[in-house]
């Protein structure tokens, strides 16, 4: 009781036959589902694939470390050590300490400028203004 593992001419033939006739059955498939692959088709792919990624493929995360660049890059604010933490895909929030409003309001406009970033939450405090205490007995509309 010899087990042959030898495959015969037959058996050959067919599963070439098969596999060919596969193959052209396959490909006439793709073919009418990818479609007629001529010039302007090569042509208008390839200009595609020139172009830059649109903006809406940043995610959150690269919206906030671009408008942390945009920070670190402006002399008025690259030494101040501001956070920026992305909120949602075209939110991003600001946080620290800064000595004026005016710094204030240009981190929040240089921010806005970033590609992409629309809504800028500011909530950078103002040292002299929103680190002292209101005394016990004072009203203040903070407190309402």
């Amino acid at each position: 009781m010899a087990n042959d593992d030898r495959i015969a001419i037959g058996e050959t033939v067919l599963w070439g036959s098969l596999g060919a006739f596969t193959g052209l059955v396959a490909g006439i498939v793709l073919s009418q589902w990818v479609g007629d692959v001529n010039r302007p088709r090569i042509r208008r792919a390839a200009t595609r694939l020139q172009q830059p990624m649109p903006v809406a493929t940043l995610t959150a995360a690269a919206r906030a470390r671009s408008a942390g660049a945009a920070l670190l890059a402006h002399p008025a604010l690259r030494d101040l050590g501001l956070d920026v933490v992305a909120v949602s895909r075209s939110a991003v929030e600001l946080r620290g300490w800064v000595a004026s409003r005016a710094t204030r309001t240009l981190a929040a406009r240089v921010a806005r400028g970033v590609t992409g970033v629309d809504t800028v939450i500011n909530n950078i405090l103002v040292r002299g203004e929103d680190d002292l205490a209101v005394p016990a007995g004072e009203p203040s509309d903070l407190l309402a």
